[in-house]
């Protein structure tokens, strides 16, 4: 009998990857497409959600031309994609506003009005429901039109079947879980916001529906093809990594970047953020707005010439070069807050070289960025310890970041843990996304069964002789954004 496949979408900030997956878990084929990022004003970020499924299409069809796979061996549709979008559709799904992705901070003013309603201060300006309150405010016609707020899952599953649907860990109005439904409850009241134009909840595996005729057409797949819940990209990098089972910690180093452990529910003061991973999982999170998006933009200023001959050979020119420059970037300290980050650092926080001098060339520049990245999540590893009295003795990594072995060894010289990086570390969220299909069809019991599947590729143990250089710059790193945070509310307001 023939194999049979699923096709399984990882959704990031700058592009897709459509990919096709075994039902035994294996990576057959890929390919990717991308779509921009648009800044209109400072601290705004959107997308256009037309380009989402005009990217959808040519990365489908390329990846079943590479594959050599029949449309009819293709037996599932699931999505994984960033959380909290927000895209406000008519009753025909045509889109009213362009997607304000997670990295918006516009709703500085709504933030600050649901923190004093909430009796907190834990919301801030790229909240999901301070968005929307900055929506319904500001764009009164757009948002009072709107039949549907969609998020960017719920949107391509519209597309793709005409039914609405969003997945348990992208919905962000009601929940299956009574507590986290009770919360939600409250802000969405605090914020006034309308609950009918919201998605029903669904869970990852339900299957939402088939693919219409048109969608089929486009994607070059079969009319009625089963399209799954799916799930954002926090719990599809923790499934596809190996990381789901109670207490597993991961990395996930891409455009944005966290430190996730799975955890049997939600526990106030603990964390920076939670998302849902089953209906007895939580991913507790310590997240990071900018990590391999700072380090491109960093390629792009240190390496133009190499970026533009050739984007995809660069990444290895960079690799080799950095191999060269010394541990601690001969006192070069980069904080990679590029596009601001959340408490407890601010919106208007941005990227900082401390202590240049005319010894460093682009090396040390871009082995900084990298430095920083890792001294973010050693500021998140260490707030984990103290939150919660745990260490963690392991941690998997995923995402672009994890195809550089000298990242991946700095890392570990920074955490002071080993690291390991899975198997296909870079389809990690396609294959944990590909999961929730599987489990749907019957082919896989539950998320659990993919630990025992997902195995290590590479394993990297701390260099004891590099512990005295990063620890003296981690102590001047957690000491710049206290200075910096007056001038960056003076210069950024």
């Amino acid at each position: 009998m023939r194999k049979k496949y699923i096709a399984s979408y990882d959704f990031g900030t700058s592009g897709v990857k459509a990919v096709l997956i075994s039902e035994d878990g294996q990576v057959l084929a890929y390919a990717s497409a991308g779509y921009p990022l648009f800044t209109p004003r400072s601290g705004w970020a959107e997308q256009d959600p037309e380009l989402y499924w005009q990217a959808i299409c040519r990365a489908t069809r390329q990846a079943m031309l590479r594959s050599g796979l029949a449309a009819e061996d293709v037996v599932g549709v699931v999505f994984g994609t960033m959380w909290k979008g927000i895209i406000p559709v008519d009753r025909d799904g045509n889109v009213l506003y362009p997607c304000m992705i997670w990295l918006d901070a516009r709703a500085e003013k709504q933030a600050a009005a649901l923190n004093e309603k909430m009796h907190t201060d834990c919301f801030c300006a790229q909240d999901y429901w301070a968005r929307l309150m900055w929506m319904r405010e500001e764009l009164p016609d757009i948002y009072h039109n709107a039949a549907y707020i969609l998020e960017n899952n719920a949107y391509l599953k519209f597309r793709a079947t005409g039914r609405l649907g969003s997945d348990l860990s992208n919905c962000f109005v009601t929940s299956k879980k009574d507590a986290l439904r009770r919360e939600y409850e409250q802000i969405v009241a605090a914020a006034g916001l309308d609950l009918e134009k919201f998605p029903p909840c669904v869970m990852p595996w339900d299957q939402v529906g088939g693919l219409t005729e048109a969608a089929a057409n486009e994607l070059g797949l079969v009319r009625e093809t089963p399209v799954f819940g799916g799930c954002g990209d926090i719990p599809a990098i923790a499934i596809g990594s190996g990381s789901s089972g109670m207490g597993a910690a991961h990395i996930y180093l891409g455009s944005s970047g966290w430190l996730g452990v799975t955890v049997p529910e939600r526990c106030n003061g603990i964390g920076e953020a939670y998302s849902s991973l089953d209906s007895s999982k939580e991913l507790l999170l310590y997240t990071m707005q900018s990590a391999c998006m700072t380090f491109d933009w960093a390629i792009r200023c240190f390496y133009k010439h190499e970026w533009e001959e050739n984007k995809d050979d660069v990444y290895a020119v960079v690799e080799q070069e950095l191999t060269q420059a010394p541990v601690g970037s001969k006192g070069l300290i980069a904080a990679p807050w590029l596009h601001g980050e959340r408490l407890p650092f601010s919106e208007k926080a941005r990227a900082v070289f401390f202590n240049i001098n005319a010894d460093h060339d682009r090396r040390h520049f871009v082995n900084a960025v990298q430095e920083g990245v890792c001294f973010m999540l050693r500021g998140k590893l260490d707030a984990y310890r103290t939150e919660t009295g745990r260490s963690i003795e392991m941690l998997r990594v995923a995402g672009g970041a994890a195809a550089s072995d000298h990242w991946m060894q700095m890392l570990s010289d920074i955490l002071g843990i080993p690291i390991e990086v899975p198997e296909n570390a870079r389809h990690a969220g396609a294959i944990g996304s590909a999961y929730c299909a599987l489990i749907g069809l019957g082919r896989c019991a539950d998320f659990e069964q993919t630990n025992e599947s997902i195995h290590a590729e590479r394993r990297f143990l701390p260099n004891k002789e590099h512990k005295e250089v990063y620890d003296k710059n981690y102590a001047v790193f957690k000491t710049l954004y206290p200075a910096l945070r007056g001038s960056f509310e003076a210069i950024n307001t």
